[in-house]
């Protein structure tokens, strides 16, 4: 079987029909440009791309279609085409709606704010931040002011469409993504984010309490103010899952354990734990693999350092890797002007022959010629 098909059945969101005028997409994944490739199982990631995503859209045929999300974000770029796609078949007279499952965070708040219409559970988040860029290798000022001018026109992007959305101040929201403001699902209908309230006036399902927090595939370490209320849902565990008792922020805080020790916090968020392990794992992988393919035969010291001994990224094992051919070449020049310096060569004269023509320097074998064959007997 091709290694794409493989792919293909892994896929964690799909597109479910589930009526002759609706059809259900679901984004439960990270968003991201392309799949992921981990080299050591061949196997390919599960994230939503923009590309697949388009291709499905074009495939629906009911008038109605609904994108459910349960996603902590990704790539801002890849967001922004999908939401491209959604305004593009609203154009077209589709009607496209969303409803947040679980968790709509970063570049995938973007996506439902495309749709017409949003609706949320009040035991949902809604979290927006600003947005960040990985820096990898050396960087001067220079590269830093670009990179701090991208991001300045990303965020004011994302607060346009924001500010479309929920009709707020563009100031305000900006303070709010500098400070990674999550909402619940009351705060989210309350702030415009969302326009209606799932669920209102009956007992909330104990399934959209779990839909929540019940992915271990959500990046949620690079998250500043996770709110510990979302915490505790991973460590208060019932018999039937997570458990369906929302607290407020001042009754989590006093159930939130004090934690000094990594056992403690193995312990206490186990999920957690594993997540990050797992990522660390991962991470570490994909460091002995870029260092493997920088890696130059006669420089094996040089890599199994950075491997083992003194941990380094790829960039700068390459660096070394010129930095120790570089210095090879100058010494093999050193040596060698030694050498001849050494071999007394420069002082060496040629035997002179008859004629009074064997000066020093002259050609040897011209001299020789000139003796075996006279120009006058």
């Amino acid at each position: 079987m091709p290694r794409n098909r493989l792919s293909i059945n892994k896929i964690v969101w799909n597109v479910v029909q589930t009526s002759a005028d609706l059809t259900e997409i679901l984004i439960y994944d990270e968003i991201a440009d392309k799949q992921s490739y981990d080299w050591w199982t061949d196997e390919r990631g599960t994230e939503v791309t923009p590309r697949a995503f388009r291709e499905e859209l074009g495939k629906v045929t009911t008038s109605q279609v609904c994108i459910r999300i349960n996603s902590g974000g990704g790539d801002v770029f890849a967001a922004e085409a999908i939401r491209t796609a959604i305004m593009e078949k609203r154009q077209e007279s589709k009607q496209i709606t969303c409803k947040i499952d679980g968790f709509c965070g970063s570049a995938a708040v973007g996506i439902a704010a495309a749709c017409e219409s949003i609706a949320i559970s009040a035991s949902s988040y809604l979290m927006i931040h600003d947005p960040s860029v990985f820096a990898f290798g050396y960087l001067n000022i220079q590269d830093f002011e670009r990179g701090l001018e991208m991001l300045q026109k990303i965020k004011q992007g994302i607060v346009n469409a924001y500010a479309k959305k929920t009709g707020k101040d563009k100031q305000e929201i900006s303070e709010h993504m500098t400070k990674e403001t999550w909402f619940t699902g009351d705060e989210a209908v309350e702030n415009g984010y969302c326009d209606e309230l799932m669920f209102e006036g009956i007992e909330e399902a104990a399934a959209s309490v779990q839909n929540v927090v019940n992915s271990g595939e959500f990046e949620i370490s690079m998250y500043r103010n996770i709110p510990k209320s979302l915490l505790n849902r991973h460590n208060a565990r019932e018999k039937g899952g997570f458990t369906n008792t929302t607290k407020t922020q001042k009754e989590s805080a006093k159930s939130m354990p004090d934690i000094s020790t990594v056992d403690q916090l193995k312990r206490e968020f186990p999920d957690l734990v594993n997540q990050i392990e797992k990522e660390a794992k991962a991470a570490e992988r994909k460091r002995i693999q870029d260092i493997e393919e920088v890696m130059i035969p006669g420089f094996e010291n040089v890599a199994n350092e950075a491997k083992f001994e003194k941990p380094a990224e790829a960039s700068e094992v390459a660096m070394k890797i010129i930095a120790e051919q570089k210095k090879q070449g100058s010494n093999y020049l050193n040596n060698r002007e030694k050498d001849v310096k050494n071999s007394g060569i420069d002082g060496v004269e040629v035997e002179g022959h008859e004629g009074g023509e064997g000066k020093a320097g002259s050609n040897p074998f011209d001299a020789a010629i000139d003796k075996l064959f006279p120009a006058s007997k």
